[in-house]
């Protein structure tokens, strides 16, 4: 047995959240927290897994070790022999993993899945690199190239459906928050039997019968000719527009989005919500009016938001086959997704959105994008 490295440990460590130095292998990334050089016993990093992805199937002759599931939902696969065992694991939840267990994890959530690992070296095994990064580097070479998209068609239609969808999930013991992709309903049911209900700061799945929409050209060219003298832009969005994955049920409301750009817009378009409303009275529907930044219509939770003028492209929507729909949809939600992996672009439009409110505070450490819009009325 060759010798290990030995060191002599005087202090604790912290590590923030984000402080840990990367490694990626392609497949997933590790970002290190506590590496096995720093410690007599222990190695701790943060995994990283891009939605549609996997960790590998690998096994560890030299420790034990146990997963802290963070954000997202994944499935852990487990062999040994002819053992087999599967877990979904979401935020919250621990996994443990014994020496010799050949395992893997894969994202089931479009947005990934994120989870803590915490080592713990056996004192009568060799270890397989004295180094965080030598491990990583010994076991680099045996981790394949995996795809982290998904191209079936029902995995995309549910990351969809549950693509603006936030709340708790709950046990008889605790409750415990979660992410936006965990709710079981748009995880495991059909997206188009259920809907997120709020009752005022809560959240939960109920299942509801769909219905046919009642926002068709008709409706578009009424909402358009209202906001002509204004020159502000209005768009249908949600289960009424033709590229939601999720039909509407008898009591879905009927959203229409006004985009501004400056504070003078936002004035304008504040005192126009009332007219659009008035405009759609012929509904058996609530109209419910939001006054957004142009620029959210790039975010993941507005995939959905069509233009009403006829000149506009988007007009084509409203008569396209359901494929053709479901295509564009995947595409806007693809192109969003993009967008906001790129921290100059997110970092952009809040100092817009900061600017178009007069938000003059500039002590910003952190921030996040919630998933779903709040309009400026």
């Amino acid at each position: 047995m060759r010798a290990r490295l030995t060191m002599i440990f005087t202090a604790p460590i912290h590590t923030p959240a984000t402080g840990g130095a990367t490694y990626d292998f392609g497949t997933h990334a590790n970002d290190f927290l506590v590496r096995r050089e720093q410690a007599g016993a222990t190695e701790v990093f943060t995994v990283r897994v891009p939605g549609g992805g996997a960790v590998p199937e690998h096994v560890h002759t030299d420790m034990e070790q146990t997963f802290v599931f963070l954000s997202g939902v994944g499935t852990a696969t487990l062999t040994h022999g002819t053992r087999r065992a599967r877990y979904t694991c979401r935020p919250g939840d621990t996994l443990f993993v014994p020496t010799g267990w050949q395992h893997t994890l894969a994202a089931d959530s479009l947005s990934g899945v994120t989870y803590v690992c915490v080592n713990a070296f056996l004192p009568d095994r060799e270890r397989v690199g004295d180094t965080a990064v030598e491990h990583a580097d010994l076991v680099a070479p045996h981790f394949p190239p995996l795809s982290t998209r998904s191209s079936r068609e029902e995995e995309l239609r549910v990351a969809l459906a549950r693509a603006a969808e936030t709340g708790f999930t709950t046990t008889p013991e605790r409750m415990v928050p979660a992410d936006f992709t965990a709710f079981d309903a748009t995880l495991l049911s059909d997206p188009s039997t259920y809907r997120v209900r709020q009752v005022g700061p809560f959240l939960y799945p109920t299942r509801v019968a769909p219905a046919p929409r009642v926002v068709g050209v008709r409706e578009a060219d009424l909402l358009h000719t209202a906001s002509a003298a204004t020159g502000l832009r209005v768009f249908v969005e949600g289960s009424q527009s033709p590229l939601s994955v999720k039909p509407p049920c008898a009591a879905s409301d009927v959203d229409v989005l006004v985009a501004v750009q400056s504070a003078e817009e936002l004035d304008s378009a504040r005192l126009f919500a009332p007219v659009l409303v008035q405009a759609l009275r012929h509904l058996d529907a609530e109209v419910s009016v939001g006054v957004i930044h142009i620029g959210w219509l790039g975010l993941p939770g507005f995939y959905s938001a069509i233009s009403t003028d006829p000149a506009d492209p988007d007009r084509t929507w409203w008569e396209a086959d359901q494929k053709s729909r479901l295509a564009e949809a995947e595409h806007r939600m693809r192109n969003a997704l993009d967008r906001v992996t790129d921290p100059v672009w997110c970092r952009r439009l809040l100092e817009q959105s900061q600017t178009l409110l007069e938000c003059t505070e500039q002590a910003l450490g952190e921030f996040q994008i919630s998933p779903r819009w709040k309009g400026y009325l």
